[in-house]
C-alpha cells in the first residue's frame, strides 16, 4: 500500500495556508508533521481526507483518488482523530461504535460490536465500556479517540497533536500505542506533533513545514541542527541518548 500526497493548496481569503506540499509514505511506518504553530500542520491533515477541501492537488491511496469519494467512502479508508473531541455524555462504547458508521448502512449489526469489543480490549479499555467519555481523565480520553478510529478499520490514520495536554507518561503511553497499532496493523499514519523529543522516539519520517510549504521531507536518521534551526528559529544540539535522539535548545 502507498499513500500519496501531490500539491495540496488551500487558502482563507486568498491567503496561502497549505502550499504545494506533497509526500509518499508506504504501509507501517509514522509521519511526523513538523513546524512551528501555524506553519498550516493541522489545515493540511484536514485537506487529507476532505475535512475541508483542498483548492489544488491530490490525495492517492492505493492507486484511488480520495479527494473524489463521498465523505463515507473516505472514512473506511482513512480515520482523522482531530485535538478536541467527544464533549457529550456518551459511553466510552458507544463514542467508539461511532467508529463503525461508515460501515453501517441501517443499524449495527453483532460483527459491528464485536470488533468494538475487540477494539476495547486492545486498547485496554474494555473495563471503561460503560464510562461515560466526559468522566475521563485526559489520556483516557485520548485512547477513546484512538479506539474510535481504529473502530473504521482504515489504512490510513491522521492524528493532529494526540499528545497536546498529557503529562509525559501519558503521551508515551498513546504514542506508544499508535506505534504499535501502526506496525501490526500495517497501517500508515500521519501525525502533527509539536513535541520534537516524542516525534524523533516515534516516527519514522519527518514532513517540515515553513512559511506553509515544505520545507523537508527526510527520514529521521537524516535531520541536522540546522535543518531544525531553520524551522524553528532556535539553536538546538541533537545528542544520542540510549539509541534514541534527543534535542537540546542552545540557551
Amino acid at each position: 500500500m502507498m499513500f500519496s500526497v501531490e500539491g495540496i493548496e488551500f487558502s482563507y481569503n486568498s491567503h496561502h495556508v497549505v502550499n504545494n506540499v506533497g509526500f509518499k509514505l508506504d504501509k507501517g511506518l509514522i509521519l511526523g508533521i513538523l513546524g512551528v504553530n501555524g506553519a498550516g500542520k493541522s489545515t493540511l491533515l484536514k485537506c487529507l481526507n476532505r475535512v475541508i477541501v483542498p483548492h489544488k492537488g491530490s490525495v492517492m491511496l492505493n492507486n484511488e483518488e480520495i479527494l473524489t469519494m463521498k465523505g463515507a467512502e473516505i472514512a473506511k479508508r482513512m480515520a482523522y482523530m482531530p485535538q478536541r473531541y467527544f464533549e457529550e455524555s456518551l459511553t466510552v462504547f458507544d463514542a467508539v461504535l461511532l467508529g463503525r458508521k461508515p460501515h453501517i448502512k441501517w443499524a449495527a449489526s453483532d460483527n459491528d460490536f464485536k470488533i468494538v469489543e475487540k477494539v476495547l480490549k486492545t486498547m485496554n479499555l474494555d473495563s471503561f465500556a460503560l464510562r461515560a467519555v466526559n468522566s475521563l481523565s485526559g489520556g483516557e480520553m485520548q485512547k477513546v479517540i484512538i479506539a474510535r478510529a481504529l473502530a473504521q478499520e482504515p489504512q490510513v490514520l491522521l492524528l493532529d497533536e494526540p499528545t497536546s495536554n498529557l503529562d509525559l507518561r501519558n503521551q508515551f503511553e498513546v504514542m506508544s500505542i499508535v506505534r504499535k497499532i501502526v506496525k501490526e496493523h500495517k497501517l500508515s499514519a500521519v501525525v502533527s506533533i509539536h513535541d520534537l523529543n516524542l516525534a524523533f522516539r516515534f516516527a519514522d519520517l519527518f514532513l517540515m513545514m515553513k512559511h506553509h510549504k515544505v520545507y523537508n521531507f527526510v527520514h529521521k536518521n537524516e535531520v541536522t541542527p540546522e535543518m531544525i534551526q531553520d524551522v524553528y528559529g532556535i539553536e538546538v544540539l541533537l545528542a544520542d541518548v540510549e539509541g534514541s535522539m534527543v534535542v537540546v535548545p542552545k540557551i
